[in-house]
C-alpha cells in the first residue's frame, strides 16, 4: 500500500490538532491465552488494514500516511503496584477506577505531536490484574480515523478473536477527497478555519486548564424529557436532541454549538474508515431547543451561506458535542464480561475548547464525558434532570 492522502477532513478544521481517540474497557473473568490471542489478532488486524502500521506526515498542505513503518501495535501494560480490590466496587466506582488507570498507560498524543515526531497511529494495550479482571485499551490517531473507525476496528478484532469472517473497511473511499465532507460554503469554511484556529490557540495559551468529567445519564430521565419537550412541529425527538439541548442550556460563555454528524450513509458508504464527520455550527441559544436541533440535523446547516459568525470562533467561545452511542462496540471475548467502558480523559483534557462526548459505558448505561470548567456549567435544569 502506497502513501495515502487522508482526505479533506484530516486537513480541514480541528482534526490536525485533535487529541488521539482512546478508550478503556474493564472486563471480568479470566482467559489464560488472552494476551497471546489478542496479540495475534492485532497482527492480523494490521494485515487487513495496513494504514494502522503507518506514519502520518504533512506535505503540500495535505496529511498523508505512509504504511509499513510501525509494527509494534500491541503492548502489555504494567498493573499499578497499589491497586484496590475491584470486585466490590459499584458501577460508578469502576468507572473512576478506569480513570485512575490512565496514568499507567501510554499517554496519547495530539495530532500535532503525531505529525511532528512521526509516531505510530494505532496501539492496543492490555493490563491484567491479580483479580480476574483485565483492562483493554485502544488508541487511534484522529488523523487516521474518527470514533466510528475506532469502534469498527474493535468489531474486526472481535471477529478475529472469535475466528469469524471479518467485515472489511474501505480506507480509500473517493468521498474522503471531496469538500462535500465539509458542507459549508467556501467563505464559511475559511472563516471557521482561520478564526477557529485563533480562538483555539487563545484558549490553549490563556484559557483555563481542562479536566475530564464523567457522569452517568438516566435513560428514563431522557425518555421523560423527550415526551415533555416534543413540540407539535416535530414528529419525534431523539436522545441526542435532548442531550444536545441540555448541554446548550447548561454551558455558559459559549456562542456557537457545533453538533457532530456522521456522514456515512449520506456522503459515503457505511463501512468507510477515516474521518467522515461534519460539525454543524448552530447558534448556542437556538440549540437549547431540542426541536430546533431535530429540524437542523437532516439539513446539515443552520446558518445561511456566508453568515457563520466569526467572533465566537476568534474568541474560542464555541462548543462541540459528539454522540458515539449508535456505534459503540466493546471487546467481546468468550468467558469475559464487560464491566464498564470509558473514553480516555486525554481526549477531553487536550481540547482547550468545550467538548462533550456521549457514549455507552456498558451495554445498558449511557455516559457523558466533558471538559467544561465548573464555573461555566450549570448542571441544574434540563441537564440535571438527565443525570443518573
Amino acid at each position: 500500500m502506497d502513501a495515502m492522502d487522508l482526505g479533506r477532513a484530516a486537513t480541514h478544521g480541528a482534526i490536525t490538532a485533535a487529541p488521539t481517540i482512546s478508550t478503556l474497557t474493564l472486563l471480568s473473568g479470566r482467559c489464560q491465552t488472552l494476551a497471546k490471542d489478542l496479540q495475534t489478532a492485532v497482527g492480523k488486524l494490521a494485515e487487513l488494514n495496513p494504514i494502522l502500521t503507518g506514519r502520518a506526515k504533512k506535505s503540500e498542505g495535505k496529511v498523508w500516511v505512509e504504511p509499513g513503518v510501525h509494527h509494534a501495535l500491541f503492548r502489555i501494560a504494567e498493573c499499578p503496584k497499589e491497586c484496590p480490590l475491584i470486585a466490590p466496587l459499584d458501577f460508578k466506582s469502576k468507572l473512576q477506577f478506569l480513570e485512575g488507570l490512565e496514568k499507567h498507560l501510554v499517554d496519547p498524543l495530539t495530532a500535532i505531536q503525531t505529525l511532528h515526531i512521526g509516531s505510530q497511529v494505532f496501539l492496543v494495550e492490555l493490563m491484567t490484574f491479580e483479580e480476574p479482571f483485565v483492562c483493554f485499551v485502544v488508541h487511534l490517531s484522529h488523523l487516521v480515523g474518527d470514533a466510528k473507525t475506532l469502534y469498527d476496528l474493535v468489531g474486526q478484532l472481535n471477529a478475529l478473536l472469535a475466528h469469524q469472517e471479518v467485515k472489511p473497511l474501505q480506507w480509500d473511499s473517493p468521498a474522503r477527497l471531496s469538500l462535500e465532507l465539509v458542507p459549508l460554503c467556501k467563505a464559511d469554511r475559511e472563516r471557521i478555519s482561520r478564526w477557529g484556529t485563533l480562538g483555539w490557540l487563545a484558549q490553549k495559551i490563556c484559557g483555563p486548564a481542562r479536566k475530564s468529567r464523567v457522569s452517568l445519564l438516566s435513560k428514563s430521565g431522557i425518555e421523560k424529557q423527550k415526551l415533555e419537550l416534543l413540540s407539535s412541529e416535530s414528529k419525534f425527538l431523539s436522545s441526542n436532541d435532548v442531550i444536545t439541548a441540555a448541554l446548550s442550556r447548561a454551558i455558559k460563555n459559549s456562542k456557537v454549538m457545533n453538533i457532530a454528524v456522521n456522514l456515512r450513509g449520506r456522503k459515503c458508504e457505511e463501512n468507510c474508515a477515516g474521518n467522515f464527520w461534519h460539525n454543524v455550527p448552530m447558534a448556542h441559544q437556538a440549540a437549547q431547543d431540542p426541536n430546533a436541533v431535530r429540524a437542523l440535523l437532516p439539513k446539515l446547516q443552520y446558518y445561511k451561506d456566508g453568515e457563520v459568525p466569526w467572533t465566537p470562533f476568534a474568541a474560542g467561545r464555541y462548543s462541540f458535542i459528539t454522540n458515539w452511542t449508535a456505534f459503540t462496540q466493546h471487546l467481546e471475548v468468550e468467558g469475559l464480561k464487560v464491566e464498564c467502558h470509558l473514553v480516555h480523559g486525554n481526549f477531553l483534557r487536550q481540547n482547550p475548547t468545550n467538548v462533550a462526548v456521549v457514549f455507552h459505558a456498558s451495554r445498558d448505561a449511557l455516559a457523558l464525558s466533558h471538559n467544561v470548567p465548573d464555573k461555566n456549567l450549570d448542571a441544574t435544569g434540563l441537564l440535571g434532570a438527565l443525570l443518573s
